[in-house]
């Protein structure tokens, strides 16, 4: 592994002196951030680029982590530095828009708007319209508003895969390294259920003059049976066929969710990118059964050349 400071001209190689260095990522969560400890540091600054690389040579296939230090401390008797950095996503949220007027696909949207400020930021299409104005708000707030509304009305989540100075939008699971790990390696491995996000009755509803024109409603009367009533609300938006959105979002968010808690240890550099969002697998104690997982939080640390990772994962399939 390899820590790099870097500001303007300034060059630093930290990867020596680095007591301690952790990071984290969580659904929801534009940008991951990295805590850290450097012993008897160089002079850093605030907003000075961190950057963390999985191999040994400044290649950015291997980089997993680029992005401004926002907070250091030092001590003043041993000279140690403790800090903490964040993607630069996270200028998404230290920025607002202007008012604006969204009209077309709502992913685009997203793309267009966040383009036009000069980040580097893809997003695919969403799959829904939207035509709507809004007041200023942070660039992050519209992110979440508007993949909030893309999981409402399909079902998809997504997340933001940062590479170096670029921002790309992927639904969950779309990464392009799969990591596989097996259970008889796992450090420790729990599994269960959670019904935090399940709703048994949606309700979609479409507005004219602010007021409700139009209404359906589905339910799952066995799940209502089995667990309760919980209801969720969905604006229609632009979308014509309420009783098909209902039906859709119905049969999507009553299923019980699959969770497992897992730690793990392992070398493997092209996974040192994981993150929440993720898709992973696990090969089961069998050797034979091959589960699949969405991460969603990820605790990760690197310490003795070894990563360790604390997994929060949902069931996949």
């Amino acid at each position: 592994m390899k820590v790099i400071y870097g500001k303007e001209t300034t060059r630093y190689d930290l990867t020596n002196h680095v007591l301690d260095l952790s990071w984290s990522s969580a659904r929801g969560q534009i940008a991951q951030s990295v805590d850290f400890k450097i012993k008897n540091a160089p002079p850093l600054q605030s907003a000075g680029f961190l950057m963390v690389f999985s191999g040994y040579e400044l290649k950015e296939s291997q980089q997993f982590f680029h992005g401004p230090i926002v907070r250091f401390d030092r001590d003043n008797k041993t000279g140690d530095l403790s800090g903490t950095a964040y993607e630069l996503g996270w200028y998404l949220q230290k920025n607002e828009t202007s008012r604006m007027k969204l009209n077309g696909d709502a992913g685009k949207e997203l793309e267009r708007i966040i383009k036009a400020t000069g980040i580097k930021f893809s997003c695919p299409a969403f799959g829904f319209e939207v035509k709507d104005r809004l007041g200023a708000q942070t660039y992050t707030s519209l992110f979440t508003s508007l993949t909030e509304q893309a999981y409402d009305k399909t079902g998809f989540r997504y997340f933001v895969q940062h590479q170096r100075d670029k921002l790309m939008v992927l639904p969950e699971g779309a990464n392009s390294v799969i990591p596989m790990f097996r259970a008889s390696i796992l450090e420790s491995s729990t599994t269960g259920e959670s019904i935090e996000e399940v709703y048994t009755v949606v309700t979609v509803e479409k507005y004219k003059d602010d007021k409700v024109s139009s209404s359906v409603t589905k339910e799952n009367a066995n799940q209502i049976k089995q667990i309760g009533r919980m209801q969720k609300v969905i604006d229609a938006g632009e979308e014509k066929n309420l009783g098909s959105l209902a039906s859709k979002q119905l049969a999507n968010l009553s299923k019980i969710s699959s969770t497992r808690s897992i730690t793990v240890k392992h070398e493997d550099d092209s996974a040192a990118r994981l993150r929440a969002g993720w898709l992973i697998k696990i090969q089961e104690k069998d050797n034979v059964t091959i589960t699949d997982w969405i991460v969603t939080s990820c605790n990760a640390r690197w310490k003795g050349r070894q990563y360790t990772m604390d997994l929060q994962l949902e069931g996949r399939g």
